[in-house]
């Protein structure tokens, strides 16, 4: 017979102490000892409505996350991450198929759905073109190379060599780079303007940028309106359990820089 835990009903098979254990984490063991003892606190140990657990998990099961299941059901980001984790292991889950970014656009979901289904760099900018309908490109308009990979440091120095090396192109032949840090918080972009280089960094003060993929390839070049429309992009509000409104702000830094010896 299969041991399962006595609060979340989680199976216990690759656990260590199998044969006297009878929950899958002291976090199950603590709630299970203190609806014992004070069975009269039930309300505060459950604060929300049944239907609202029924829906989240069910949507769980059906292969969606805990960020996607927060966002359409309006309860915070922790409060799901604790469902999962207490009765997550009931059923089985299903993996969700990816979609064509064509389906994603006629679906009329989040932009972040969007790019989370992009499987290479033409479809990603396809996800970014797409804000209902797929704007025109204007053939005159300035354009700007997004560098895929994530950096660590954002010297001068280093994101030149970063386009000598590893684009093998000029960083001195005009065009204008962007670059995403580790954290995905500042995008800094680079572009010469004899005799120097002109540095802009984009800081979000909350949440991150959305980025391309590494394994999309070295860079994905995009107009200037896009880079703009690709900045303005915000990630899902969070639910906050003090109530604070926290305003999510753009920082624009501009700087100039000589060109190293």
């Amino acid at each position: 017979m299969q041991k399962k835990c006595l609060y979340c009903g989680k199976s216990l098979i690759g656990l260590c102490q199998l044969r006297t254990r009878k929950f899958c984490s002291q976090t199950c063991a603590n709630k299970y000892k203190l609806r014992l003892k004070k069975p009269d606190v039930q309300a505060k140990l459950w604060q929300h409505n049944p239907e609202v657990y029924e829906t989240a998990m069910q949507l769980y099961w059906s292969g969606y996350g805990g960020v996607e299941i927060s966002r359409r059901c309006g309860i915070p980001e922790g409060t799901i991450d604790s469902w999962i984790h207490n009765f997550g292991g009931q059923r089985e889950r299903v993996k969700l198929p990816k979609l064509k970014v064509s389906e994603k656009c006629k679906s009329g979901l989040s932009a972040r759905e969007r790019f989370l289904a992009a499987e290479n760099a033409e479809e990603w900018r396809k996800a970014l073109q797409a804000g209902g309908q797929c704007e025109k490109v204007e053939p005159e308009e300035a354009s700007i190379h997004l560098v895929c990979e994530k950096l660590r440091g954002q010297s001068v120095q280093k994101l030149t060599m970063v386009i000598f090396e590893s684009l093998k192109e000029n960083p001195q032949d005009g065009k204008s780079y962007a670059f995403c840090n580790k954290g995905g918080n500042i995008i800094t972009t680079v572009a010469w303007e004899a005799p120097i280089f002109k540095i802009s960094r984009y800081i979000k003060t909350s949440g991150t940028f959305i980025w391309p993929q590494g394994d999309f390839g070295k860079s994905i070049e995009v107009t200037m309106s896009e880079f703009e429309k690709l900045i303005s992009f915000r990630k899902h509000k969070k639910h906050n359990k003090d109530r604070r409104k926290v305003q999510e702000t753009l920082i624009l830094c501009d700087n100039c820089d000589t060109i190293g010896g």
